[in-house]
């Protein structure tokens, strides 16, 4: 797809928008959201309707005339062209060229040649009109305006010496091992065989533990779930007198100094 309005016409409008940038701050978002309208070649210059967006919000400034510096040289035209644009109440409607009495009536202005496209100062003076000379560099760019760094210098591990290198069936360094796990050679009282025979002094500990328990367990039942109190104390004892016989107690004594091997002792130092 073609662009609406043609080269000269584009970069005429980009240097009339950066020309006026004090006086229609928005004139290049109106050349953006435009369209072309009626063309004419009115034979000393170019006449080019715009026709600029409706939805386009209104104009930041309300100036209404002709206004611009703009001058090219198109064509074999011996003297440049001035280009103004034409606003109302600061939207822009027209694009006008002046040729200064310059016969214009051969010329295409939708294929014609042109360059030195400048504007004039307060002074008279002519100023180049550069895009790319004249856009301010990007403010991203001191992102990356930093001095070279050294980086800072890497610091040693630390080094342990856990002795010779040692294969898969060699025990690792006894001291570590000591200081995570205690030393073997400690006098902590080992824990008797689970198999052993429970003394009586086992037995006498698990049957008030059991007595304790049941106690506890009848309390609840009666605080809790309403049991009558001579029921809960008619189970407890048969409970109890099942619990307390020699071989239960046995086994019970039994059960309790194995878990007792899983008990942590801290190593003694």
């Amino acid at each position: 797809m073609s662009a609406p309005f043609t080269r000269l016409e584009s970069d005429i409008l980009d240097a009339l928008a950066w020309d006026l940038g004090e006086l229609a701050p928005d004139l290049a978002g109106h050349f953006a959201e435009a369209l072309p309208g009626v063309r004419r070649n009115t034979g000393v210059g170019l006449f080019t309707e715009i026709i600029v967006h409706r939805a386009r919000p209104a104009p930041m400034t309300s100036p209404t005339g002709r206004f611009g510096t703009v001058h090219a040289m198109v064509g074999d035209l011996p003297d440049p062209i001035a280009f103004q644009v034409e606003l109302v109440a600061g939207r822009l409607i027209a694009l006008h060229g002046d040729a200064y009495g310059q016969d214009t009536r051969d010329i295409d202005f939708a294929r014609v040649p042109y360059d030195q496209i400048f504007t004039v100062d307060d002074r008279g003076q002519s100023v180049a009109f550069d895009p790319a000379e004249l856009m301010q560099p990007s403010p991203l760019l001191t992102l990356h305006d930093h001095p070279d760094r050294e980086p800072p210098p890497a610091v040693a591990a630390p080094l342990f010496d856990l002795g010779s290198v040692r294969g898969p069936g060699d025990a690792a360094p006894q001291p570590l091992l000591d200081l995570l796990f205690g030393s073997r050679t400690s006098t902590a009282p080992e824990t008797p065989p689970a198999d052993a025979p429970a003394d009586q002094i086992d037995q006498i500990s698990v049957r008030i533990a059991l007595w304790v328990v049941l106690a506890v367990i009848a309390l609840f039942a009666v605080v809790f779930f309403e049991v009558s109190v001579f029921l809960a104390v008619i189970i407890a004892g048969v409970v109890g007198r099942f619990l307390n016989r020699p071989p239960v107690l046995s086994g019970l004594a039994r059960a309790t100094r194995r878990f007792g091997q899983y008990e942590y002792r801290p190593p003694e130092r």
